[in-house]
């Protein structure tokens, strides 16, 4: 409840109930809202407007969201893809067993610390939101040379990929 996408609403919303409040309490003395009061149809026909507004604006809204949704899993789908088709053109290698298992295993490695890095880039950065911590399977059992190297450049997902 400390994002600002609730609170600032909310204060809006609590501000214009509470002057309408006052308003209403101030006519129920002093009645002077009648004769400013549009006809009902004016106020229907506003009434349809602002809902159809609202429902237009979510379903964009939500289009959007499944849009991206989609997308984060596509991207995901291609990474698998591209790390299968590595693993299987290993299958035909003619090096020895050991250094094709490390380089398989380095491969799985460094996507899922791609995969990691490009959703950790997609987060928010704002310190009243808590970010979230992806799980990369062995990202310790990658050697120092390239954990450095990784940890030390300002481009991570360009560097990895």
């Amino acid at each position: 409840l400390t994002s600002t996408c609730v609170l600032v609403p909310a204060m809006v919303g609590l501000i214009s109930g509470l002057f309408a409040m006052l308003l209403h309490l101030y006519d129920a003395e002093h009645p002077f809202l009648q004769q400013w009061a549009p006809r009902d149809v004016v106020f229907n026909v506003f009434v349809m407007f602002g809902s159809l507004l609202a429902t237009f604006r979510t379903g964009h809204a939500l289009s959007r969201y499944t849009d991206a949704a989609s997308y984060m899993h596509r991207l995901n789908a291609c990474w698998f893809d591209s790390a299968s088709t590595l693993v299987a053109f290993c299958r035909n290698s003619e090096a020895p067993d050991d250094l094709v298992s490390d380089f398989e295993h380095t491969i799985v490695r460094l996507v899922s610390v791609l995969s990691a890095l490009c959703l950790d880039g997609l987060q928010q950065r704002d310190l009243s939101f808590t970010s979230y911590r992806f799980e990369v399977l062995g990202a310790d059992e990658l050697d120092e040379c390239t954990q450095s190297i990784i940890s030390d450049s300002g481009n991570k997902v360009e560097c990895v990929f």
